[in-house]
This record gives structure tokens, C-alpha cells and sequence, in this order.
């Protein structure tokens, strides 16, 4: 058995609770402590039985309730030395520090769990292929283009977990300041719609049953948008058979057997 719960994806706080019937792993945490406790117990989850966090990077969305869920359960906190280094975590006291390769794998206890780079604007930022008992998962949220070496990583799996941030004409015409669209654009910011559709056009297989569209931007696109968007290009691709669902920044999304 191999769960998964987005527990909600954006710009205003990411994290997503991988279980089995043993271990209960909590892949970023940047909502406050209080509120995952909160989405985890919405959704059917109880957040004793957490085994550890691991982080993809440092920023705000992805970090914010680290410290309180690693001191308020006894939790090691699973993240590359970069990551671990930076400021944004190191100000936050954890109850055990867990150094891992941005390449290798390593496992917890029946989750054998490898991370992958990928292009953004953090000091380090991994994705993570994720497997248990025969099935796969892959989780890869902030990056600004999706090059061969990380499709890789997305191909064979059972579900994904997949950025589809943003419209790039939402974007342009919105209200965001030019540098910050220019950001958002780059190779190392954030994955729009389009290229999400493309990317799964590639990595999906007939393995494949599950896709959630994570970390939607609240002002430059829409699960409507998005959900279109990625479906046109699939359809075009004569790829169907996947159920592909919006992740919502401000609630959980229903928890996914694989």
C-alpha cells in the first residue's frame, strides 16, 4: 500500500504526506506548523505517526513549518547540505539534521527515495522519485524548465506530483512588476502550463494513473486554466487513461492510492 496527500501547493506554502502502511513521510513543510497539523487532520491523516520531513529547498513556501513540526514530534529533517546551510533553514532549530546526496538515494525505512536537481532559483533545489513495494512516485514542484535528466526521473512511475505554475499570457499581462515576471520566466523559475502538458506528454506511460498540477500561481492562472491547458496537449498526444487533478493551495486534495 502507497498513499499520497497533497495537502496544499503555492506560492503560499507547499507539502504533500507520502505513507505506507508504516511510515508517514511529509515532503516539505511551508505552511506553519498549525496549519499542516490542521490540513493533516482534515484529510483523515494523524500527524504523530509522521516519520520525518524532507525538504526540496529553502524558501519560505517549502520551509516555514519545519522547525515546529521537527521540535513538536522528534522529527530528523531530511534535506542536501546546501539546503541545510542556507539561512532560511538554518534559522530554524530542528530536532535532528539529516544530510543527504542532491543525487543519491537513501532510504527510510521500506522508502527507497533518490533526488534529482532541478533547475530553480534556490541555493539548491531537488525533486524526488519516490518508490515502495514495487510502486513509484515523483514529486518535482519549483523549477523553470524541465530538462532530459529530470524527465527522466519522471518517467515509470505510478503518479506524479508536477508543477504547472502559470499561463505564460496571464502572466505577461498581469499585474506582477517586470522583474518579477522576468523571474518567473527564466530557465530557473517557474514551470507554465504549456511545458507541464508537454513534459507529461513525454513521461506518462501506460503505468501511469495519476497526475496532480501542483503549485498553481493564484494570479497568473487558474485549475481551470491549467487543467485545460494540459489536457489539450495530451489530447493532442493521443495520451488519456491518467486522471489528472489541480492541487489547491488552501485545502487538502483527497488522499491517492497507488
Amino acid at each position: 500500500m502507497l498513499e499520497f496527500c497533497v495537502l496544499g501547493s503555492g506560492s503560499s506554502g507547499n507539502a504533500t504526506i507520502v505513507r505506507d502502511k508504516e511510515t508517514t513521510l511529509l515532503f516539505d513543510a511551508g505552511f506553519s506548523g498549525k496549519e499542516i497539523i490542521n490540513r493533516m487532520k482534515k484529510a483523515g491523516l494523524d500527524p504523530k505517526e509522521i516519520t520525518a520531513v524532507i525538504v526540496s529547498h529553502e524558501h519560505g513556501d517549502h520551509v516555514k513549518g519545519v522547525g515546529v513540526m521537527s521540535r513538536r514530534y522528534g522529527l530528523p529533517v531530511y534535506a542536501t547540505p546546501i539546503t541545510h546551510d542556507n539561512h532560511f533553514l538554518r534559522g530554524q532549530r530542528l530536532e535532528n539534521e539529516e544530510r543527504i546526496s542532491p543525487t543519491k538515494a537513501f532510504k527510510i525505512d521500506d522508502f527507497k527515495i533518490t533526488p534529482f536537481e532541478v533547475p530553480h532559483d534556490a541555493s539548491q533545489t531537488v525533486g524526488f522519485r519516490i518508490e515502495n513495494g514495487g510502486k513509484c512516485m515523483a514529486i518535482a514542484t519549483d523549477m523553470g524548465h524541465a530538462p532530459a535528466k529530470v524527465q527522466n526521473k519522471l518517467k515509470n512511475c505510478d503518479a506524479l506530483v508536477l508543477e504547472s505554475n502559470h499561463d505564460i499570457q496571464m502572466l505577461k499581462d498581469g499585474p506582477y512588476p517586470a522583474f518579477l515576471k522576468k523571474r518567473i520566466l527564466s530557465e530557473k523559475g517557474h514551470l507554465p502550463n504549456v511545458e507541464t502538458g508537454e513534459v507529461l506528454a513525454k513521461v506518462i506511460s501506460a503505468r501511469t494513473k495519476h497526475v496532480t498540477l501542483a503549485h498553481l500561481s493564484q494570479e497568473n492562472n487558474s485549475p481551470e486554466v491549467a487543467l485545460g491547458t494540459v489536457k489539450q496537449i495530451l489530447k493532442s498526444k493521443k495520451v488519456d487513461g491518467v486522471m489528472i487533478v489541480p492541487a489547491s493551495q488552501h485545502s487538502p486534495a483527497d488522499i491517492v492510492r497507488i
